[in-house]
């Protein structure tokens, strides 16, 4: 039960029994807090992406509420990190052979061995123990956004065929800047098959700008012909 004197955001009662697709922070004997919200106790008919964005949003108001944001969105970061580098935590976040309770405890003992929050860590045994453990990536990409959103900040992702250097991601941050009217943090990823091309993504959008140069030199031709 929260500890005595302590205050839950208004979407949180203590003392109440856990639907098996509520959410229940358990954070080592600190608090139990339970997301009373009924459109969570259908969580098993919602889509997976769904699901991530409820447990992301539930977990967003209570970091708020606690002051932990930035905490927080540097635990799921570590978490997002873990699962793109391990074979072996992919399959088990994803594996439906792997009984909840083992997922717990495994995912647990990670959180503890990264040195996670406890209210990270209480959160992803919740994910594991409601059967969401496979929508947990998901809910950290999510919960990143609206820490962006929460900060004013616009969220960029860069494809390239070669890797960037720390000027190129500087003019491009400032370019990008100027075109959202924002701050913009840019991520970079490396995709060699395209070429010499580069994708953007802000937030939901996607530009290719390989494939818009294509279509620029295409309309040309077109022209000359």
């Amino acid at each position: 039960m929260p500890k005595q004197g302590a205050r839950c955001p208004h979407k949180f009662r203590d003392g109440v029994s856990p639907h098996p697709d509520s959410i229940w922070f358990r954070t080592q004997g600190v608090s139990a807090l339970q997301l009373t919200d009924d459109a969570l106790a259908a969580a098993s008919a919602t889509t997976a992406s769904e699901a991530a964005r409820r447990y992301a949003g539930a977990l967003f108001d209570l970091a708020k509420e606690k002051g932990e944001l930035a905490t927080i969105a540097s635990d799921l970061k570590t978490v997002e990190s873990l699962a793109a580098d391990s074979e072996d935590l992919t399959r088990l976040l994803e594996s439906p052979a792997f009984a909840r309770e083992d997922k717990v405890k495994a995912l647990v003992a990670l959180a503890d061995k990264a040195g996670l929050s406890k209210t990270a860590t209480g959160f992803i045994g919740t994910m594991a123990q409601n059967g969401r453990a496979s929508d947990l990536v998901g809910a950290a990409k999510h919960f990143d956004e609206l820490y962006a959103k929460e900060r004013g900040v616009k969220r960029a992702i860069a494809r390239t065929a070669t890797d960037m250097n720390a000027d190129q991601r500087a003019k491009l941050e400032q370019v990008l800047a100027k075109a959202v009217g924002s701050d913009v943090e840019l991520e970079t990823e490396v995709d060699p098959a395209l070429v010499g091309g580069i994708q953007l993504r802000i937030g939901s959008t996607l530009i290719d700008a390989s494939v818009a140069a294509k279509l620029d030199r295409m309309n040309t031709a077109m022209k000359g012909a």
